[in-house]
């Protein structure tokens, strides 16, 4: 072999050698930073303990076996958190970045089956939240995919361990995630692009009454679809009567699906959160109340729909909503002895536009609905107000069909010991009013109407002040050029513990009575 081969071959041989020896030394200069980065440089709030950690500085690969990591709260004996995984994976690590330049650069990051148990602690100031160990991060991260597989989230009381939130198959994808020591600060602490996720099996405790069910959810950039919601009342509605000390609704509401095009949410110049989405879709969707009048009143000021929205402490822009074959039942007792008074709107579909408090006065909330009401008679209504009106201005108009008078007296006869007979073919009432007061003209197409006053069991009828009522009554609108009789009535006062409905009601009922008891004309 001549000299300036072997020379070569001592050569190739030494590169080759330290080539080696310097992927292992590469190797274990990156687990050893890894290793005291958990160990030394976490915030003492947080651990990591893990079974074992391999880095592959060839393929830039850096697997953790059995991480389990656990937030310790300053308030308490129990741990705000704990996160465990089968694996965490994170592939294409830049490790030359990292080693020279301390900054943490991969192509995708993997949670494969965490579960994650946080034990919401009420007491905890909302400052300690605030100082979050994100925010004490040193290094600027940078991943191309953030993916979590199949995850289990539990959230449960601090002082009662009561189950609070409850989901699982939790599976997500959230692409270019940047992080440094600017996006930390603020209150989404991240820059990120497209993402998707899915979960099965939600639970959430809405408040001290109600929880919320769900049987799943597809969310992407583009459309979130939610699938078989269920929001009702926890208790049996005897036992809420129990519970209550003032008047409260027991519902039971169910949305098969429920669908947000385009929804975008996030904080406008990192301060008040915005929600918006162009069209909202419910399919199907069922609510069923009843409310126990026997009970205290609830003398809390309601507010206008208007008022509500412009006093949300969020920026919300639902451009367009938009309900397919609704039902909504409403039952009230007011007697002991006797059944609840019903009343139901079925077959409803409704376009609903501009339901924000982010519009101009040039854009008003407006709902076109259609609907059956009490089982035969059909119901449009035409609904419109502005949100920035401080006097709550709003024009509700309706058009009833053909409505048996019997067809009423599921709700009347219990709840206002008045029986009805007859038929008002055609009815139409616009309600123009405020925040304090309203006006309704109406015209009414009926025959034979006659009212029956019952005892206050409700069942037998009054025969001297049922006579004496009918005296007052028009039993039909023939006399009238149209057929139509005509009512008004203005400065109706509005009862501001009660409900808008109940405003409604009592403008309509004003405008009845002037049908059936005036001249048929409007004054």
């Amino acid at each position: 072999m001549t000299k300036p081969l072997k020379i070569t071959l001592i050569a190739l041989l030494s590169i080759l050698v330290i080539g080696i020896v310097g992927y292992f030394v590469a190797d274990a200069m990156i687990s050893s930073k890894l290793e005291a980065f958990l160990e030394k440089e976490l915030p003492e709030t947080i651990s990591v303990d893990y079974e074992a950690i391999d880095v592959n500085i060839w393929s830039g690969s850096v697997i953790m076996v059995r991480p389990k990591i656990v937030s310790k709260g300053s308030y308490g004996s129990k741990n705000v958190a704990n996160l465990e995984l089968d694996t965490l994976l994170v592939d294409g690590f830049a490790t030359w970045n990292y080693l020279l330049n301390d900054k943490i650069d991969v192509e995708s990051v993997q949670l494969r089956s965490p579960k994650l148990l946080y034990n919401h602690n009420s007491a905890t100031p909302k400052d300690e939240y605030k100082y979050s160990a994100l925010e004490q991060l040193k290094q600027e991260v940078k991943i191309g995919r953030f993916n979590i597989q199949n995850g289990e989230l539990n959230i449960r009381n601090y002082e009662t361990d009561s189950l609070l939130l409850h989901t699982e198959k939790f599976t997500a994808n959230v692409m270019g995630i940047h992080v440094d020591s600017k996006t930390v600060k603020r209150r989404i602490p991240f820059d990120y692009g497209d993402y998707n996720l899915s979960f099965n099996d939600l639970f959430y405790v809405v408040g001290e009454y109600e929880d919320l069910k769900m049987a799943s959810a597809q969310v992407t950039q583009d459309k979130a679809e939610f699938k078989q919601l269920h929001l009702f009342t926890k208790y049996s509605k005897s036992k809420l009567n129990q519970i209550i000390t003032e008047e409260r609704d027991h519902f039971d509401v169910s949305i098969p699906s429920l669908v947000l095009e385009g929804q975008k949410f996030g904080y406008e110049k990192d301060s008040i959160f915005y929600f918006k989405s162009p069209k909202v879709m419910l399919e199907s969707p069922e609510m069923y109340l009843y409310r126990n009048k026997l009970v205290a009143d609830d003398f809390t000021r309601k507010n206008l729909y208007s008022k509500t929205l412009r006093e949300l402490t969020f920026d919300l822009t639902l451009s367009e909503i938009e309900l397919k074959n609704a039902t909504i039942v409403y039952s009230e007792k007011v007697n002991a002895n006797m059944e609840a008074g019903k009343i139901s709107f079925t077959k409803m579909n409704a376009d609903i536009k501009n339901v924000s408090n982010t519009y101009d006065r040039s854009e008003k909330t407006s709902l076109d609905i259609d609907a059956i009401f009490m089982a035969k008679t059909p119901i449009h209504v035409l609904w419109t107000f502005d949100v920035n009106d401080v006097n709550d201005v709003f024009v509700f108009k309706v058009d009833i069909g053909k409505l048996p008078a019997a067809d009423l007296n599921p709700f009347s006869q219990p709840n206002l010991k008045v029986r009805f007979e007859g038929e008002l073919s055609k009815t139409y009432a616009t309600i123009s009013g405020d925040v304090n007061t309203s006006r309704v003209d109406m015209k009414v197409n009926y025959d034979e109407f006659k009212v029956n006053v019952l005892d206050k069991e409700g069942a037998r009828k009054k025969e001297v002040l049922s006579a004496i009522a009918n005296l007052f009554i028009k039993k039909d609108s023939k006399s009238a050029s149209d057929n139509f009789r005509e009512g008004s009535k203005e400065g109706i006062a509005r009862d501001h513990t009660k409900s808008v409905f109940n405003f409604l009601w009592l403008s309509v009922r004003s405008g009845l009575i002037s049908v059936l008891t005036g001249d048929g004309k409007k004054k």
